[in-house]
């Protein structure tokens, strides 16, 4: 019997990708999946989460990334048993084997000091056509630097997939993502932004600028600077 986890997604006017994340969970024989909806409205998605078999849970408002916590799903589903939560558009590598999810549990247990252990995200195969490719590559080449044990890098994990121990107050900087082959695809960083879909265009329209980086042909301007500091050389300085 496949050992069940506590799974939160937290969406927000995307279905597609959430299929996708969906089928894999399913596949993987995890059937305890919540889906903390951040207030959508678009359609499709509305009327899939009306019939879904998986439970639900409506937020009146859209409360970010924070929502499987403000929402109160984490202190109920995870304070004595490890719990995972993902955005709805991380999905794993075909290529990842079917031990992922009891390693990663292995993996908090042997480590104590660590909160969470996830997925590192492919930047190996973006396409030419992802406006941010540059800059995605710039940003998350820094989560690929750090190893701290043979299979992973210890690197700040905020939303995306990942394993965390029973209990509250994680902290991002105290997580692990996993090497290859135990990888995620963040599928925002594959899409064309001059042929989007109608899905894609009403998630831009309504999507909180303050709360998406990679989503939108634009970057925030915080996300901006720090691509500056990350592509500056050590010890240069500007006159």
């Amino acid at each position: 019997m496949v050992r069940q986890y506590p799974v939160i997604i937290t969406v927000r006017d995307r279905l597609t990708q959430l299929k996708q994340l969906l089928t894999w969970l399913e596949n993987a024989g995890q059937h305890e999946i919540w889906l903390c909806d951040n207030a959508s409205t678009y359609p499709p998605l509305v009327e899939f989460l009306d019939t879904t078999k998986h439970k639900v849970l409506y937020n009146k408002f859209n409360l970010g990334h924070r929502a499987p916590w403000l929402s109160g799903l984490v202190p109920e589903l995870g304070s004595d048993s490890y719990f995972i939560i993902s955005d709805p558009d991380v999905v794993p590598d075909e290529h990842t084997p079917s031990d992922v999810l009891s390693m990663f549990e292995s993996t908090l247990r042997a480590e104590q000091t660590i909160d969470k252990v996830g997925f590192s995200l492919r930047i190996d195969d973006l396409p030419d056509h992802y406006v941010h490719k540059a800059d995605v590559i710039t940003w998350e080449s820094q989560f690929w630097k750090n190893k701290l044990l043979p299979g992973f890098y210890f690197a700040p994990i905020d939303t995306t997939f990942a394993m965390y121990r029973p209990g509250s107050g994680h902290q991002n900087a105290k997580s692990l993502r996993s090497a290859p082959p135990y990888t995620a695809r963040h599928l925002p960083w594959y899409q064309d932004f001059s042929n989007q879909t109608a899905e894609d265009r009403y998630y831009v329209e309504n999507c909180d600028n303050l709360i998406t980086n990679w989503n939108t042909d634009k970057l925030p301007a915080a996300v901006k600077a720090i691509l500056v500091k990350l592509r500056t050389p050590p010890n240069s300085s500007t006159a």
